[in-house]
């Protein structure tokens, strides 16, 4: 009997224990589920309060991002995008002439490069180092002419990545009468221009900006770049809106951009309801589907002669002006017409700079507009004509102060590597002196000059420093007016070239890319 009684009292305490393991077991699986659970509510809630994070497996800065999607910046020293920069090289007839733009291009990549993620500011600080200027990479890229081929092993030592192209559009392509026998003599390069449309072909970027080579880029461009690939309504590209100059900032922002640009208002009619785009700067999202539209409507050739209403591209009065049947005329006409509210017109003054003369100074209808702005009224009267009586205020771009330009385009202030001062030429039609001698002001376009000397002074500092003295800097023992050219022009038209870079140079010495 106590050995059965004893077996039954060890038997009940076994079960006791057995329960209370269990309920161990239990609440531990309870509280392990919990925590999963919570895991996973959090990480969600994470995805959904910061939708950066989706991209971090994106590995591929040049492409854009799913669309959708917002970049991810991985960290301070990674660029947000990797952006297309491109230049073309159309004609190549004069010695001279492709001397100083090959200068250009040298000077217009280390333009870029400095106002780029990738440049090092020096600081006498010793406190943190200061930040690169931009949060975005770049790669340049040639679009070189097959005519002008001889020319592009330059391009290549200066580290664009070269495209040979012919006309996208010959002549004979094109169906409407009046355009073909006429867009050979459209200045400058006729048909050949249409090549600058293959920078809508650099898919493997979210943005290409297709440059004249007669630019220099002061400021850098990442407001343009945050708007074009953060979604609207992200905190970046909100700020960057509220930041960028536009020539109508009373217009209301497109929700998607496309595309920046600046129009040839220097050239402008204060009447002519239509004005070209300035053909030496453009900030695009590539596409070969937008490339195709061109050619499409270009090949279709619905152009009417003369200008003002009624003329150029269907008959709406893109016609008559500077680059009107070619490149200058068909960007106004894509993003007018058949792509609405898509790009967005930039201050003239300070994007695309060309520190021209904005006023209506005659001599034509000049009893009606003398003295008004260039550019066509805005506003209208109770009856819904244009209101040219109030058409005079208008920033003076002559004037605007250097440290507010973003990039500078040698058009009206002649080409820096012509060594000539900015005096207006003298006009065979003696009733254009009043509007050519009131052009520029000479001693602002001077001084924008020199900022392009200051460059190539940068430009030959770093080149002989990577080329362990090689490529000594050219000589600077020029007098000419040395306060803007730097001792670079030994008279007017007696530029100091670049020296050539050796064979076997590598420009990613300088640049590191």
């Amino acid at each position: 009997m106590v050995e059965i009684s004893r077996r039954r009292g060890l038997g009940g305490n076994s079960n006791k224990q057995s329960s209370s393991r269990h309920r161990v077991r239990r609440i531990i699986l309870i509280a392990t589920t919990i925590t999963i659970i919570a895991f996973y509510i959090l990480s969600f809630r994470r995805f959904l309060l910061n939708p950066t994070l989706l991209t971090n497996s994106n590995k591929n800065i040049s492409g854009p991002p799913p669309k959708g999607k917002t970049p991810k910046q991985q960290n301070p020293n990674e660029p947000v995008a990797v952006i297309a920069h491109a230049i073309s090289l159309i004609k190549c007839t004069k010695g001279s002439s492709v001397t100083g733009f090959l200068d250009a291009a040298a000077i217009l990549r280390h333009s870029i490069h400095k106002n780029s993620i990738h440049y090092k500011p020096t600081t006498n600080s010793t406190l943190s180092p200061t930040p690169p200027p931009s949060r975005y990479s770049y790669k340049m890229y040639g679009i070189v002419h097959t005519t002008c081929q001889d020319h592009a092993k330059v391009l290549e030592r200066l580290g664009y990545e070269i495209l040979v192209k012919d006309h996208p559009v010959k002549k004979e392509d094109i169906k409407g009468e009046w355009l073909r026998n006429h867009i050979e003599a459209e200045n400058c390069c006729g048909s050949a221009e249409f090549i600058k449309l293959y920078a809508y072909h650099l898919t493997n970027h979210p943005i290409a900006v297709h440059w004249d080579m007669d630019v220099a880029i002061l400021k850098p461009l990442d407001d343009l770049y945050d708007v074009m690939i953060y979604p609207s309504t992200h905190p970046i590209n909100m700020a960057a809106r509220e930041r960028i100059e536009r020539q109508h900032p009373e217009k209301v922002w497109p929700e998607t951009v496309d595309a920046f640009l600046t129009r040839d208002i220097t050239s402008a009619k204060p009447w002519e309801k239509v004005t070209a785009v300035q053909g030496g700067f453009l900030v695009a999202r590539p596409d070969t589907d937008v490339f195709d539209a061109y050619i499409d409507f270009i090949k279709e050739g619905n152009y009417k002669g003369g200008r003002g209403e009624g003329s150029g591209w269907a008959g709406l009065g893109y016609g008559g002006f500077q680059g009107a049947m070619a490149y200058q005329g068909v960007v106004a006409y894509f993003y007018d017409r058949l792509k609405p509210n898509t790009a967005v017109e930039l201050n003239v003054c300070r994007w695309n700079q060309v520190a021209a003369d904005v006023i209506w100074r005659g001599p034509e209808r000049a009893d009606e507009h003398k003295l008004q702005c260039r550019e066509y009224p805005q506003t209208t009267l109770a009856n819904g004509k244009p209101d040219y009586a109030s058409n005079t205020i208008c920033e003076d771009c002559r004037n605007t102060p250097i440290e507010k330009v973003r990039t500078a385009h040698y058009t009206a202030c002649k080409k820096p590597w012509e060594c000539t001062m900015a005096h207006p030429r003298v006009p065979r039609d003696k009733k254009q002196s009043y509007r050519l001698e009131n052009l520029v002001n000479v001693t602002y376009c001077m001084n924008l000059v020199r900022e392009w000397f200051e460059l190539r002074r940068e430009f030959e500092s770093a080149l002989e420093v990577a080329s362990n003295g090689q490529v000594k800097p050219s000589p600077r023992t020029g007098t000419y007016e040395d306060q803007y050219f730097l001792g670079y022009c030994r008279r007017s038209g007696g530029y100091n070239a670049i020296e050539p870079l050796p064979d076997n140079f590598d420009i990613k010495s300088i640049y590191g890319m």
